[in-house]
């Protein structure tokens, strides 16, 4: 990543991040006077004096020693020398105490909704210097931590929007430092909050999951395949569906939008796939009462699927694998019955990234695939969040800003219309610009779980979102 990018990544977070920190009467002017900027993170270059010791330098800059010594390495070789040029931070990361983030400024109304938004940052790491005799720190980022900045940067725009619908918020970013201790002692460090926001997964989301039960928290978490991790956790949305409920939605779909029709569903020695077929079939019982066969894909590969098809029909095979082998050989199997069969083929979202299979094979036969999300390039309000982001940040939004945004879109419509329990028994569809949002839950100690999806063709216009005009009921 170039450094300009990473250096807007990080004033975004400068704009939120304040401490508590305040210099000694002993700095001067000249003490800081040579200022140096790496990535985005300010820094004074200050000659050592004769006679000088870390432990006053230290006390002079507010600074602790072992943080000075992260950015100079040169003395643990050689030792404090005078006219030596140390790199000084001009705020500490080690003084967590004195860490708190927040959006706005701190108001005690009533109606204003607190918010914690929990991710992975990992301050203090980011800038621990690598085993080198070196006064400075290469300037690095990984994927996660590039996801991470983006979903924040997506919710901070949202809430922008949000204000000029009245919606009044106090937002502190909480960094997990990808350890669900530290994550949970930061939650009862700060003030009480109404709802946490998070796109953690794992033993992290468990852990919040618990603390949001039992502080009578709502949580709202968008994170793939979360709902396991808090299915029996009341206050708690999953904001993305789960594969099982995508599947049964799928089917639901696929039960009602294509008349006349069988369900083909296809076996294969993956434990998983299978489950996805059973839950796919319930879906499809809800619409319709066709008949249902099922083929192995071990007794005969594709050749067994593509004789199973019946005349006169329209064959709606479920395909619940992406391995791309099995697939292409169930196509291949397929494209030779096109003339003598009405059949369509329902895929994973995991298709749209195969690599080895043609495209005018998905084309000809007649695949469609369904998502948690999909985003209308052509929407004005896709358009605006795009030129948000290319003006700030010179690139374009990953799906994890559009998660960021979406999820504080639904905070804030949830709360304006229904106050503090965001969501009430009869509420109301919540369009985001990732996908839009209808909550239901299993049962009354269940989770709320989004249950919409998305319903596509890929060899089509990316732009026909299927099921966006088609009720289910």
């Amino acid at each position: 990543m170039g450094m300009s990018k990473l250096r807007f990544y990080f004033l975004l977070f400068f704009t939120v991040v304040f401490y508590n920190t305040t210099y000694g009467q002993t700095l001067s002017a000249s003490d800081t006077s040579n200022v140096h900027f790496l990535n985005a993170r300010k820094f004074f270059i200050y000659k050592v004096d004769k006679g000088e010791t870390l432990f006053g330098i230290s006390q002079k800059f507010k600074i602790p020693q072992e943080e000075i010594l992260q950015f100079n390495h040169e003395i643990n070789k050689t030792g404090l020398k005078p006219k030596m040029k140390l790199w000084i931070p001009a705020y500490s990361w080690l003084k967590k105490d004195s860490l708190k983030v927040a959006v706005i400024e701190e108001k005690k109304e009533k109606d204003i909704f607190r918010i914690a938004v929990v991710t992975g940052i990992s301050l203090p790491k980011i800038y621990t210097a690598a085993d080198t005799s070196e006064s400075y720190v290469e300037e690095q980022i990984s994927k996660e931590l590039h996801d991470n900045l983006e979903f924040v940067e997506g919710i901070l725009f949202s809430i922008e929007k949000l204000n000029s619908d009245g919606f009044k918020t106090h937002v502190t970013i909480i960094d997990s430092e990808n350890d669900s201790v530290k994550t949970i002692r930061k939650l009862k460090k700060y003030d009480q909050f109404n709802l946490i926001i998070t796109n953690e997964s794992g033993s992290i989301l468990k852990q919040l999951s618990d603390y949001s039960s039992l502080k009578n928290v709502k949580l709202f978490t968008y994170g793939i395949n979360a709902t396991d991790l808090i299915r029996e956790n009341h206050n708690s949305f999953a904001l993305m569906p789960s594969s099982g409920t995508q599947c049964k939605q799928m089917g639901k779909f696929a039960g009602k939008y294509f008349t006349n029709s069988v369900l083909i569903t296809v076996t294969t020695p993956v434990a998983k796939e299978n489950e996805r077929s059973d839950r796919l079939k319930n879906g499809w019982l809800q619409s319709r009462t066709s008949r249902i066969i099922n083929t192995d894909y071990n007794k005969g590969g594709g050749k067994a699927v593509a004789d199973s098809l019946i005349k006169d029909k329209t064959n709606v095979i479920f395909i619940s694998s992406s391995n791309e082998d099995i697939v292409s050989s169930i196509l291949n199997a397929l494209k030779n019955k096109i003339s003598d069969y009405k059949f369509v083929v329902i895929g994973l979202p995991t298709w749209q990234y195969f690599e080895t299979i043609d495209q005018k094979l998905i084309e000809r036969c007649n695949v469609y695939l369904f998502n948690s999300g999909f985003i209308n390039y052509n929407a004005e309000s896709v358009s605006e969040f795009r030129k948000y982001f290319r003006d700030k940040y010179y690139t374009e939004p990953s799906e994890f800003a559009y998660y960021g945004y979406d999820a504080m879109l639904v905070a804030g419509k949830s709360f304006l219309k229904n106050g503090f329990k965001l969501i009430d028994e009869k509420d109301f569809i919540i369009r985001g610009i990732y996908s839009d949002y209808d909550f239901f839950k299993e049962s009354e100690k269940a989770a709320y779980e989004n249950e919409i999806i998305h319903v596509f063709q890929p060899t089509k216009d990316s732009t026909i979102d299927i099921m966006k005009n088609f009720k289910l009921q």
